[in-house]
């Protein structure tokens, strides 16, 4: 058995516990736990004697797969544009993609589930927050590992693991608390940073959040209320070594059935600049 420990990915950062799933839904067989270390961090385990980082290099979303995924912008044989602003016919055609795909990230980025919608711009999760001149949330994936081209990529995941993740002069997904400029530098001048290697890790994990609606509201899977509500999200850190599948059942227990499975609770505190970028961020607090 491999084992293999990243302090690089905390469950008290929001984009480190989703990255740390990733890496389950990457690689088959692949079990997460969280290391009981202070700040809990991502531990996992995998039957065979491989090297973690190299496999989950192979298996990283690319430009080339991720330009075919069925939120891209444009796809052969498609009628409709993929836009920020998704139309309903242009959700009914990438459905009908994304079942015979089973790529789940469709669902993970909006929804039609609601009386009230928009069928010129239907409702978006809160994991697919809008960002400057429209880009899409594939094309931000897209960004990413466009940075990792050229990369030792092995390598690149190797730091991330370890903490000594390489950020870049990128937005990543768009809601990464660790991207904004410090307070100190004027927004106008420093630009913004995220390791592409987490940013495509949580891109990874999204389909296990799909974007849910009974009717009158919509909801990413977990979230209670509006992103922008103050403990509206909440997650775990858990004790037992989960894979993919077992994580999935996990997500859906409520506080009163974890017993002694949780070993941290955090809720997320969002935050939105008020400057002409419009940066938004999902900050993280410990309740329990």
């Amino acid at each position: 058995m491999a084992r293999c420990d990243a302090p690089g990915l905390p469950a008290d950062w929001l984009n480190g516990w989703l990255a740390a799933i990733g890496v389950t839904v990457l690689i088959p067989g692949a079990r997460l736990r969280w290391a009981d270390r202070g700040i809990p961090f991502a531990a996992f385990e995998i039957d065979e004697a491989v090297d973690l980082a190299q496999l989950v290099a192979a298996a990283l979303p690319t430009p080339e797969t991720l330009v075919r995924s069925p939120i891209a912008r444009m796809l052969p044989g498609m009628e409709h544009e993929f836009s920020r602003n998704v139309t309903l016919a242009a959700f009914r055609e990438r459905a009908g993609l994304e079942r015979g795909t089973g790529d789940g990230i469709l669902a993970a980025s909006v929804s039609d589930l609601s009386v009230d919608a928009r069928l010129d711009n239907l409702e978006h999760g809160a994991f697919d927050v809008p960002v400057p001149r429209g880009v899409t949330l594939e094309e931000r994936a897209v960004a990413c590992a466009g940075k990792l081209v050229m990369a030792d990529i092995a390598q690149r995941v190797r730091d991330t693991l370890s903490g000594w993740g390489r950020r870049e002069e990128i937005n990543g997904l768009g809601f990464d608390a660790h991207r904004i400029p410090g307070g100190m530098h004027p927004a106008a001048e420093v630009g913004v940073y995220a390791d592409p290697v987490v940013e495509l890790l949580v891109f990874s994990a999204l389909p296990l959040f799909p974007v849910r609606g009974n009717g009158r509201r919509v909801r990413q899977r977990l979230w209670t209320d509006s992103n922008t509500r103050r403990g509206a999200l909440q997650w775990i850190a858990w004790r037992p070594a989960l894979d993919r599948w077992a994580i999935d059942a996990l997500l859906d227990l409520s506080p009163r059935d974890l017993g002694g499975l949780a070993l941290a609770r955090y809720q997320v505190v969002p935050y939105q600049l008020s400057d002409p970028n419009d940066r938004r961020a999902y900050f993280a607090e410990r309740v329990r």
